[in-house]
């Protein structure tokens, strides 16, 4: 390979648009390893991963175990994955305004869009809607996660808040509700109005986007 086909000498060249994956994640490994070059460790790695869409899905510990990863090689992939869903996160987010629920319910959209379990997320509100805080409040597993209902009522006593949005992944990418969706919406609800809380709706995130859970 001349110089000017090596990736950093082509991106300086052509534009970072111009790369194929493999060159971009040969440019953040900087070197080979594993017997490989830079360019075959960076075939392996997304060949083993499924893509930058498995990459992103993998822990730092799943880098580690790939032959050829170490500790410095691991780190500089999991901080480029955190600071590409930050950017997704900030995008079109104005820094100078206080968090809306909306806001946290699109960075949960984000953090859960390739997340393997189903898992369930509260967002409790104060007074006007103001952002109180988010709590992880079930782990599930791929078919899907169950709510302790008193954990999550308690949760809103404690807070002492005025509204809540109850926000759950779908792995396999769908926003259609399920039988079982809408029942724990109307459950939800009914509890939450005998406690004097809003419910501000139930939603599905998934990497397709948000949806309304419908009653």
């Amino acid at each position: 390979m001349t110089e000017d086909q090596l990736p950093r000498e082509r991106l300086f060249n052509n534009g970072a648009t111009a790369l194929s994956d493999v060159e971009l994640l040969a440019i953040l490994l900087r070197t080979g390893g594993g017997g490989e070059d830079v360019l075959g460790l960076s075939e392996s790695i997304l060949d083993g991963f499924g893509g930058l869409r498995g990459l992103t899905r993998a822990s730092v510990k799943e880098y580690l175990s790939f032959k050829g990863i170490g500790t410095a090689k691991a780190a500089g992939l999991a901080a480029a994955v955190e600071i590409g869903r930050r950017l997704a996160i900030s995008n079109g987010r104005d820094p100078s305004r206080a968090p809306y629920w909306r806001d946290e319910l699109k960075e949960i959209q984000i953090r859960l869009s390739d997340e393997p379990r189903e898992l369930i997320v509260a967002i409790f509100l104060g007074d006007r809607e103001r952002f109180l805080s988010k709590e992880m409040i079930s782990f599930g597993g791929p078919d899907g996660a169950s709510l302790d209902i008193r954990h999550f009522m308690r949760a809103a006593v404690r807070l002492d808040a005025y509204g809540v949005v109850l926000v759950h992944n779908h792995p396999d990418g769908s926003l259609i509700s399920s039988a079982e969706d809408r029942t724990l919406t109307r459950i939800v609800r009914e509890r939450l109005d005998a406690l004097g809380i809003r419910f501000h709706g139930h939603y599905i995130v998934s990497r397709l986007g948000i949806a309304a859970v419908e009653e």
